[in-house]
């Protein structure tokens, strides 16, 4: 292929006055004079050896090769444009990599994200299912939701909310705690462990009789006795705001108990690095609102 020493200005101009076929009007478009037009296409014709235009008293038409010429200038002017919109675009998007704890995300963030997303759409969001506290030194992540005690040494952590947690079941499912119903339980991983209420807790505070020949059915994620309960196979402990989304659906319904706090809440944990970007801050005062929207009233 030979080495085209083409003006890229005279180039464009060409598109547009093959669009409009007038040289006056091409030049209001490109706000530059009539001369000024007629000068760069003599150049192109010039650098190409060919004639683009019959010109005519009231503008031109254009030669067989120049149509061709068109159709192949026009495509790649649109493919410029296109390519510094979006380069444009790529500085304006700012992204945050946000872990959340598996339940939460999938039963209580994903379905208020189209309204974040709305609120906020200059920020992109990489979501990660992570229960386990991220290490910020190995992975690039700016932010953890995370159910903790909250006391992270050398990270920026933001108390969210308190969680609670009572018995659900499905609507057709009204068993008596009391009358043998099977019990979906949360095995929570060691590092939760020590702030979940389990069922042998909760059966003990609301003098219940206890586990002892009990069907107990157990899941590795609280998500899952969720919607085990939604199908009526038994009764889980409902955490309140993972459980308030099927609450809301109807899907579940809450046992006539008081709820029992939970030892551990929810943290916002970031690195004292990525809590000084303004997207990271963007995001967790939206997740503080939502979490207030979704308090329980018992909660001072």
């Amino acid at each position: 292929m030979g080495n085209l020493n083409l003006s890229l200005t005279a180039l464009h101009t060409f598109s547009v006055v093959a669009k409009e076929q007038n040289f006056t009007v091409a030049a209001g478009i490109l706000h530059i004079s009539p001369s000024a037009v007629s000068h760069q296409m003599k150049l192109l014709e010039s650098q190409l050896g060919m004639s683009l235009f019959h010109r005519k008293s009231k503008g031109v038409t254009l030669t067989p090769e120049a149509v061709r010429l068109y159709e192949h200038v026009s495509k790649g002017f649109n493919v410029l444009e296109y390519g510094v919109v979006a380069a444009r675009r790529s500085t304006q998007i700012e992204r945050v990599v946000l872990a959340v704890i598996p339940s939460l995300l999938e039963h209580w963030l994903i379905p208020k994200l189209g309204e974040f997303y709305q609120c906020y759409p200059h920020i992109e969001l990489i979501l990660i299912a992570q229960d386990q506290l991220i290490d910020f030194n190995c992975h690039h992540v700016d932010a953890h939701l995370h159910f903790g005690h909250g006391q992270y040494q050398g990270l920026s952590c933001t108390r969210l909310a308190s969680e609670w947690v009572y018995p659900v079941c499905a609507p057709n499912y009204l068993e008596a705690l009391d009358e043998g119903a099977p019990l979906l339980s949360y095995q929570g991983g060691m590092e939760d462990a020590p702030g979940c209420i389990n069922w042998q807790d909760w059966l003990e505070q609301h003098f219940v009789n206890g586990i002892p020949n009990r069907n107990i059915r157990t899941f590795s994620h609280l998500g899952h006795t969720l919607t085990a309960a939604k199908y009526s196979q038994g009764i889980a402990l409902g955490w309140h705001h993972i459980a308030s989304e099927m609450l809301a659906q109807g899907t579940l319904v809450k046992l006539p108990y008081e709820p029992m706090l939970m030892p551990f809440s929810y943290f916002f944990v970031t690195s004292k690095q990525a809590v000084q970007s303004e997207a990271v801050r963007c995001l967790l005062q939206w997740l503080k609102a939502k979490f207030e929207e979704c308090s329980i009233k018992t909660e001072s």
